[in-house]
């Protein structure tokens, strides 16, 4: 069996746990193998993981070579034994795109020699992707296109052929990675990629026949007059679109996405015809700020498993982001590259450009733990070309990385971590469509959408972990998955699908509580008239965009209000006023709650709206039972029974506020243990990644709760185990 079971690597008879480490065995002199093995394995791990370079195993002549009988770095064979011999699992990323700082990604020279087989933007250009740190990280294949899938097929049948016996159940390869975070080298406008002729011929009919069966209805739908699917061409123009033009654009989206997971497919469908089994994984790339992954790479049989990387670009709230929406979503946070010291030039590099500091890499992991992630692959563990701070040199060197990080492996034994879990009552939805419609140069409607998803959505999110509160991130609204929470909150705009309608209302039905923000959806996804949500609760919204003050109860503030809320319903509670309009309402028409906000509910950091949002919790039972005087340390716990661990980041400065100070300062943070379910009066309290000179800190429930001093750096992280006396 293959497999993730109880957040662990299940590899036939064995479990693992799923912590992994980045060697390139091409970028490591082969007489330093046996000694980085071995030090990698007294760290504590059971996994290597591994890139093989197209470009570097076949050369410009076309032959293909893994023996490294005429270049030690292609000795893939003699790497995979050794890894064998000293009782390694592999995770094997064959790409055909690594990334990675290699020259062209690893696409060898001579593809871009045939330019028709090059992915295209709107205006027929081909699509040179951005150098990765002084690397020239080439141009863009047209994932489809025959030719490319014939150089292709014929250097993976070599690759599986060389490797099979090396293969689960037979050897010790059990995953492999197709491709790197397969998003059209991040080339997220749609009028970016791809417009290659070949592949939109044989691929774009095909996908609209599939979607509407009838030339009619998607003539009727687009407002044109084509004879055939054939006959239609793409959109090319994304900038100042009528709401009547979106319907083509979300199925160009749609078609983009389309590409992507049918070309992930082909990759494991070669793998799968030479009767090779290991277990697959995607890589998901998300846009910084972003609730949603750029694309959704999920296979329609869903056997595949799914991961994000973790890399210095991006912050600390992008970090958290990824970890929970593929908890939320997918119950299994993976990090299949997570940051172990810093990609860079080699002119940055033969100059002083400081040391990757202990602080940077305990506040790594310990933010990664907290966002819940249960496995990774620390990138890279062992040094190589255009990076620094790995915690083993290339020579296989001990740098000071590498006792941190065998700390926490000995930690995550003693926490169990694969058993620990947050306290996660609310959720966070969000939405693709909407995702799309930002990615779309000035459109005529719904230009709210930006502020909705950005200072709402994301917004929130922050302002729960200012509070100290757990969330899961969503994008699909499953009933049956979404009943362990107390309150959801959804993002609306004036269009929604109907399924999405529909399952808000049996959201509320069920008893869940529901907030919403934003405006009623007027339309489905294909911009017709659809009320089913305003129907069903007997709400209406008027648009009405602009910065006004809004009065509540117990308080005021100045937001940016989307419109303006109408009901006929006698029963709905009023709760927030703009210029004596409503602007904030609530619905108990249903067993659950449904709260609708048409301002803007993120706080941004005005301490009125954090008021507000926190007693919007309060009023449905949620509260944080955590407290840190710094504003700027995040604080988090998990347990499993009556184990208790204690997360603090110090992320670095400006990330959680407008802190700058990078100096070492004391904090008074509060814990009620009682809400934690801990009633004991003596506590200990030991930070795991201290070292064995710490002395672990002898608290009472009590001072606990009245409030304790810890010394902090930034950044920094600290991991502590509660244990009761």
């Amino acid at each position: 069996m293959l497999g993730v079971v109880d957040n662990k690597f299940t590899i036939g008879k064995e479990v693992y746990y799923p912590f992994a480490v980045e060697l390139h065995y091409s970028r490591v002199d082969k007489k330093y193998w046996s000694i980085c093995f071995e030090r990698i394995k007294r760290a504590g791990f059971r996994i290597l993981s591994t890139s093989v370079p197209w470009n570097l195993h076949q050369d410009s002549t076309k032959d293909i070579d893994f023996s490294g009988f005429n270049d030690p770095r292609k000795d893939l064979i003699v790497f995979l034994e050794l890894a064998r011999e000293f009782g390694f699992k592999i995770i094997l990323r064959p790409g055909p795109s690594i990334a990675g700082q290699w020259p062209n990604g690893g696409l060898p020279q001579f593809l871009f020699s045939d330019l028709k087989l090059l992915a295209r933007d709107s205006h027929g250009q081909e699509l040179r992707i951005e150098d990765d740190n002084g690397v020239p990280a080439g141009y863009l294949p047209s994932y489809l296109h025959p030719q490319f899938q014939h150089s292709l097929r014929n250097y993976f049948k070599t690759l599986i052929e060389t490797t099979k016996n090396y293969i689960h159940p037979r050897g010790p390869i059990f995953m492999v990675e197709l491709d790197f975070e397969t998003s059209f080298g991040h080339y997220l406008n749609p009028a970016s990629a791809d417009y290659n002729p070949e592949l939109l011929a044989r691929y774009y009919p095909e996908f609209l026949a599939s979607c509407y069966e009838d030339i009619r209805k998607l003539n009727q739908l687009y407002r044109e007059k084509a004879e055939s699917f054939e006959r239609v061409e793409p959109p090319r123009n994304f900038s100042n679109l009528d709401m009547r033009d979106l319907p083509k654009v979300f199925d160009w989206f749609r078609f983009r996405e389309h590409i992507l997971k049918s070309y992930l497919s082909t990759l494991e469908d070669i793998f799968k015809s030479y009767a090779v089994a290991p277990l697959f994984f995607r890589s998901l790339y998300f846009r910084p700020g972003d609730l949603l992954p750029a694309f959704d790479l999920v296979s329609g049989e869903k056997e595949t498993m799914l991961g994000a990387n973790i890399f210095p670009e991006g912050t600390y709230f992008d970090l958290v982001q990824k970890g929970r929406f593929l908890k939320g979503e997918y119950k299994f946070a993976w990090a299949s590259s997570f940051v172990s010291g810093s990609p860079a030039t080699e002119q940055e590099l033969q100059v002083d450009i400081g040391d990757y500091s202990d602080g940077l890499r305990r506040f790594y992991l310990v933010a990664a733990l907290m966002s819940g992630y249960k496995g990774f692959n620390h990138y890279m563990f062992v040094d190589r070309d255009h990076w620094y701070g790995a915690p083993l040199a290339k020579d296989g060197t001990i740098s000071s990385g590498y006792e941190i990080v065998k700390m926490f492996n000995a930690a995550i034994l003693t926490i169990k971590l694969n058993e620990l879990e947050g306290q996660r009552k609310v959720c966070i939805i969000g939405n693709r469509q909407y995702q799309w419609l930002r990615l779309l140069d000035n459109p005529k409607q719904f230009g709210y959408i930006e502020r909705l998803m950005v200072d709402s959505a994301s917004n929130v999110c922050r302002d729960l972990m200012r509070l100290k509160l757990d969330y899961d991130i969503r994008e699909n609204l499953d009933i049956e998955s979404l009943n362990k929470y107390s309150l959801v909150f959804i993002p609306l705009a004036e269009f929604m699908p109907a399924s999405q309608q529909e399952a808000i209302v049996s959201l509320l039905k069920k008893g869940i509580n529901v907030i919403a923000c934003g405006l009623m959806p007027k339309y489905d996804e294909s911009f017709r008239e659809c009320h089913i949500l305003s129907r069903h609760l007997r709400i209406k919204t008027s648009l009405g965009n602009g910065i006004d003050l809004i009065k509540m109860k117990n308080g005021q503030f100045t937001s940016y209000v989307y419109g303006h809320i109408l009901s006929t319903d006698s029963r709905i509670k009023k709760l927030a006023t703009a210029d004596k309009k409503n602007v904030g309402v609530a619905s108990s028409k249903y067993k659950g709650t449904f709260y609708l906000f048409s301002f803007n509910i993120g706080s941004g950091g005005d301490h009125n709206k954090l008021v507000f949002l926190e007693s919007l919790l309060a009023e449905n039972d949620i509260t944080s039972f955590m407290y840190c005087s710094d504003p700027s340390v995040d604080m988090l716990f998990q347990r499993a029974d009556k184990r208790v661990v204690l997360y603090m980041v110090a992320p670095p400065p400006g990330e959680l506020s407008s802190a700058a100070d990078t100096s070492s300062r004391e904090v008074i943070i509060r814990l009620d243990l009682r809400k934690m379910g801990i009633v004991s009066a003596k506590i200990k309290m030991t930070d795991l990644l201290a070292g064995e000179s710490a002395t672990p800190l002898k608290v009472s429930s009590d001072s606990l709760r009245k409030g304790i001093p810890i010394k902090v750096d930034f950044p920094d992280g600290k991991m502590f185990l509660l244990e009761t006396k």
